[in-house]
């Protein structure tokens, strides 16, 4: 907040990223709001809140893939199933429920609701949207430097890190050598066996306990209609025992080989340049340089 407080001396509107005004337990989210609140009232700023909603079952496998990915915590090393029955996930798909509270709370004037689906961004562009949430339009003024990807792991490259979370021992950075080698071939792993965690049918089902909500936050935001466009892949749902699955170990042996032999490689081009600057260092000829360099230093520092 001193940060915020320093920057609204320049700016007049400060954006600030928290996905836990969402997704934080609800005693921690409560009291995040609080302290917005109060230090609102105390700078004399107002606060808007702009949430993006996802599809409930995307948003979760989402989720589940990112928290594989990261390595966070022992919920890391999660299997899926035992995810997607966990009522915190639940809960926080509940979105007619989290937007009353958050109106509620900040007022729902300051509320802005958007969807995450590309056929409703603005342009068909989030950076587009994004701006447009704000009161700005994408112009030849904006230039995006470099588009931000988020990685993801797919085929059957989740499920490798998953076990591997879960191994004794398991620190952040063996996580992230482990991470960065299933990352280099994840992508193949997805075209190779295209799949979701879900089937069609547990699809439909899991959307269907959110269809009062999903109708209310419709109504409520977007004059009515359909909250998220219902079709869905028509691609099988990851089994463990799939074909593939030995293909994607052999691969990460060799993803990890390679790794290591890059490091290496790097470590041995770093030990030659040492040891060349050693060898200089001790060549007779360098010597006597070196001595008649500091004695005619001396000599110049003499009256």
């Amino acid at each position: 907040m001193d940060k915020i407080r320093e920057l609204f001396q320049t700016y007049p509107n400060i954006i600030v990223s928290d996905e836990g005004i969402w997704s934080a337990p609800y005693e921690q989210r409560i009291t995040m709001w609080r302290a917005l609140k109060a230090e609102a009232k105390e700078g004399g700023f107002r606060i808007r809140i702009i949430v993006y909603l996802r599809r409930q079952d995307t948003y979760l496998i989402s989720g589940w893939n990112q928290m594989v990915k990261s390595g966070l915590g022992k919920g890391s090393g999660t299997p899926w199933q035992d995810y997607i029955n966990d009522l915190v996930n639940i809960n926080k798909m509940k979105y007619a429920t989290h937007l009353n509270k958050l109106a509620a709370f900040f007022g729902k004037k300051n509320l802005i609701v958007r969807r995450f689906e590309p056929k409703h961004f603005v342009g068909g562009s989030i950076y587009a949207d994004f701006l447009q949430a704000v009161g700005l339009e994408m112009t030849d003024e904006f230039q995006i430097e470099q588009s931000v990807r988020n990685e993801r792991l797919a085929g059957n490259t989740h499920e490798i890190q998953r076990v591997l979370n879960a191994m004794p021992g398991m620190s952040g950075e063996y996580h992230s050598f482990f991470r960065q080698a299933l990352l280099s071939y994840a992508e193949l792993s997805g075209q190779i066996y295209p799949c979701e965690m879900f089937s069609k049918e547990e699809a439909n089902a899991f959307m269907e306990k959110y269809r009062a909500e999903n109708q209310e936050v419709a109504d409520e935001f977007f004059g009515g209609g359909e909250l998220f466009d219902t079709s869905w892949k028509d691609i099988p749902k990851w089994e463990k025992d799939n074909p593939y699955m030995q293909d994607d170990l052999i691969r990460f042996v060799g993803a990890c080989c390679v790794k290591l032999i890059e490091e290496n490689r790097t470590l041995r081009s770093r030990v030659e340049i040492l040891e060349r600057s050693q060898n200089i260092l001790q060549h007779p000829v360098y010597t006597i340089m070196k001595r008649r360099a500091a004695a005619k230093a001396k000599e110049k520092q003499q009256p």
